[in-house]
């Protein structure tokens, strides 16, 4: 497997006013990008199937919906050029059943590669035939793979791709597709690596869910119990991969082909004691287990250098920003 080849794209600034198709809006981290490109002024459209659960209901009117997948050539490059966006993001991913990610492309392999890999092969043809000045795309950290492959404490964007599992497979092929077509055409594609991502909206049933169980459970005299390994991970507050996107949208020049991007770390106890904290009463009962998937943690001091970009939220914030969000509604 081979390492970022580090491959640099000029790339045109996104302005307010232009127009941005968002592949896989309707998703937990789509919907979110969407909301922070029309706050930002962008004319915002979504590329991608319907949902049975609706996420952008709250921006209804603010948005248009291309109801194909990137993986419908014929029809992707109609609609791009059709709109003739300034700029496509794509966090189209497959997932069924409302498993995570990874357990969903364990299950089945064909669909992950349509979508991934040849769905993310044929989104950057219509791009790049359609005129668009540039692509932004959700990749993942699951391109390192077993964390007893690095000395690091922390990798970079140097450390050699050896995923474990084949979403993660499936990531390094699209990242190989897209530095391919950055190298070869001088398309300005940029890749951001997402650790483990939390936040409202968040549906499917994937490591992140147990943490967000957890959280939800907090209530003043309430006892949870969480069966979960207790090992470092990399967090995300969604808002802040929805900046990290619409920064990088914003930035004008040359910028690397692939980054990592990070938000916090934290083990499953520092989240239990932090609730505990915040909440009277709440008990959190941890059973330790062993770790199905375990990933390296990361560097993300290229992308924070390269851009200026520095997440909002630590672990504290969310867990507050979480909470107070909850009280708001009931």
């Amino acid at each position: 497997m081979t390492s970022n080849s580090r491959v640099m794209a000029a790339k045109p600034s996104l302005r307010p006013g232009d127009r941005v198709v968002v592949a896989g809006g309707r998703g937990f981290v789509g919907s979110h990008i969407v909301r922070a490109l029309i706050h930002y002024g962008c004319d915002t459209h979504v590329l991608g199937p319907r949902m049975e659960c609706d996420l952008l209901a709250d921006v209804a009117g603010k948005v248009g919906f291309i109801d194909c997948g990137i993986e419908e050539a014929d029809a992707v490059r109609a609609a791009l050029t059709r709109l003739g966006p300034a700029a496509v993001v794509s966090c189209a991913a497959f997932g069924a059943g409302g498993e995570g990610l990874m357990r969903a492309g364990e299950r089945n392999a064909d669909l992950a590669f349509l979508i991934n890999v040849d769905g993310m092969r044929r989104l950057l043809a219509a791009a790049s035939e359609a005129g668009v000045g540039q692509l932004v795309w959700t990749s993942s950290t699951t391109v390192y793979g077993d964390p007893a492959n690095y000395r690091q404490a922390r990798v970079d964007e140097s450390a050699i791709k050896r995923p474990a599992t084949l979403y993660g497979l499936t990531k390094h092929l699209a990242e190989e597709v897209a530095e391919f077509v950055a190298r070869r055409d001088g398309f300005p594609v940029i890749g951001l690596r997402l650790p483990l991502v939390l936040g409202p909206g968040l549906w499917y049933r994937g490591a992140a869910a147990v943490l967000a169980d957890m959280i939800a459970a907090a209530r003043p005299g309430n006892r949870h119990e969480l069966a979960f390994h207790n090992q470092a991970i990399d967090l995300m507050d969604v808002h802040d991969v929805a900046a990290a996107v619409l920064c990088t949208l914003r930035h004008g020049g040359a910028l690397a082909s692939t980054y990592n991007i990070n938000g916090f770390t934290a083990r499953a106890t520092e989240i239990a004691a932090l609730l505990g904290d915040q909440v009277p009463g709440f008990e959190v009962k941890f059973v330790e287990q062993a770790a199905q998937y375990l990933f390296p943690l990361i560097d993300d001091t290229l992308f924070r250098r390269d851009t200026g970009f520095l997440p909002k939220t630590d672990l504290k914030q969310f867990i507050v920003d979480t909470l107070r969000a909850r009280s708001n509604k009931s």
